[in-house]
């Protein structure tokens, strides 16, 4: 780890709503950790892991994926713990695992969410930050996308009010890369934001839409990814947070810190 780089809390994730008042983490075991569980053994196999059932590991000790791990580029320990979860096998190749299909997760908003806020997002003033470090399997096109959806019922159900969804095969909504951030100014930097096989994190900050009551969240192929072939996707460090608080205003306080973030490189 660079020990120059600025403070990983800035660039980790949901990257300015950990100071903002009142908000509220979402998800749960964003990272994917497995508290619980007992450690694979052999090639490959699967765990359940805590808020996404059970995912598909593979035992490398390198993930196939190119440039640094998340593991490198950080002291927070939640990161890199599980680099080698592939989030997907539904249509994979090896038998085993074939058919496992990719994890999600259904939060019903009452149950993490203060009244107020509850309140706010009733009447449109909800504000959430949504996002999630990817990465795909080397050179196999095997490109995800995380995808936020938000719905009217409790438990994913009533009608779809919006989907939001982070494309690990564009560099819309794209933050930075491991790469960018464990050698800044290296050769690899521009290839990392547009190679789908270099962990980058991407962030949407939007409004929550009027009177959703849940949101699922989910993992489909991103752009250019070949259907057919083994889904081998990566994530880590999936987050949503939600504030009561206009996107707007919002938006006015994080380019104030974008730009002191800017300075500080």
């Amino acid at each position: 780890m660079n020990p120059s780089l600025p403070s990983l809390s800035i660039l980790a994730g949901a990257t300015f709503f950990a100071g903002a008042a009142n908000a509220a983490h979402v998800i749960t075991n964003s990272s994917f950790n497995n508290d619980s569980g007992s450690a694979i053994t052999g090639t490959n196999g699967t765990r359940t892991i805590s808020g996404w059932g059970s995912i598909h590991l593979y035992n490398h000790t390198y993930n196939g994926t190119q440039g640094p791990k998340l593991g490198g580029i950080s002291n927070i320990p939640d990161y890199g713990v599980n680099d080698n979860i592939t989030i997907a096998e539904a249509s994979g190749l090896n038998g085993t695992y074939k058919g496992l299909g990719a994890p999600s997760q259904t939060v019903n908003l009452s149950s993490v969410l203060d009244s107020g806020t509850l309140a706010a997002i009733a009447l449109g003033n909800g504000t959430f930050s949504f996002s999630s470090w990817m990465t795909g399997y080397t050179n196999d096109n095997n490109i995800v996308a995380t995808r936020l959806r938000f719905f009217s019922g409790t438990s994913g159900s009533g009608t779809n009010l919006g989907t939001f969804t982070l494309d690990r095969g564009v560099t819309t909504n794209q933050i930075t890369t491991a790469d960018i951030l464990v050698n800044p100014g290296g050769p690899n930097n521009a290839t990392s934001t547009t190679d789908p096989d270099f962990w980058a994190l991407y962030e949407v900050i939007n409004t929550v839409p009027t009177g959703a009551v849940s949101i699922t969240v989910d993992f489909v192929a991103g752009t250019g990814h070949i259907a057919g072939g083994a889904n081998d996707w990566y994530a880590d460090h999936v987050v949503v947070d939600i504030i009561p608080e206009p996107t707007s205003a919002l938006l006015g306080s994080l380019g104030a810190l974008a730009l002191l973030r800017r300075r500080r490189f």
